[in-house]
């Protein structure tokens, strides 16, 4: 391991903070949907009780995610593509936000250690855990993708060599297909 490598400069160099806070609610509303379920289902109180610690926690984390965002949002270049996608990013993150505060006082309104309404209350956290994997599908694609707030290195790694898999030649095993740097494991 490289000790030279820690510091947190990473933080320093990106265009913004937003991805070192949209992994928590991602994480945790389904980690509270499992924990709801089976509290549920087996009538364990404590499980219901991490349930609702993780959706608490959840929510405060979609709150600094949109506000992060938010604030992102004008903080690198971008083209129509990726602004389209961000504004329906922005949106369904919103929509999580807003359905996780909601839940939030519902599970605060317990009975009995379990949420009232168990079933109905089970049925909406796994609406919005569908609404937040579409929200990071999105902002993955824009990343990932679309290459949304990504300082352009892959020409650097690469260099000059034809890019994606219809640049590789059919006599080239797949191994040398790849360009830029190959793992070798121990």
């Amino acid at each position: 391991m490289d000790l030279s490598l820690l510091g947190f400069r990473g933080l320093r160099e990106v265009y913004n903070v937003h991805p070192a806070f949209v992994h928590f609610p991602v994480a945790l509303l389904p980690s509270a949907l499992l924990l709801y379920v089976l509290g549920v289902l087996l009538k364990r109180p404590a499980l219901n009780a991490a349930g609702r610690a993780c959706l608490y926690l959840a929510t405060a984390g979609a709150a600094a995610a949109v506000t992060t965002g938010l604030l992102a949002e004008d903080s690198f270049p971008h083209n129509e593509t990726i602004h389209h996608m961000m504004e329906t990013h922005e949106s369904l993150a919103i929509t999580v936000l807003a359905m996780a505060c909601a839940l939030s006082v519902w599970s605060f309104l317990q009975q009995d250690h379990r949420p009232r309404a168990a079933w109905a209350f089970l049925a909406f956290l796994g609406l919005a855990n569908l609404v937040v994997l579409q929200a990071a599908d999105l902002g993955g694609r824009m990343v990932f993708v679309e290459g949304a707030a990504v300082k352009p290195a892959v020409s650097a790694i690469v260099g000059d060599e034809p890019k994606g898999p219809k640049a590789a030649s059919a006599e080239q095993p797949e191994q040398e297909q790849r360009a830029g740097h190959h793992h070798h494991h121990h």
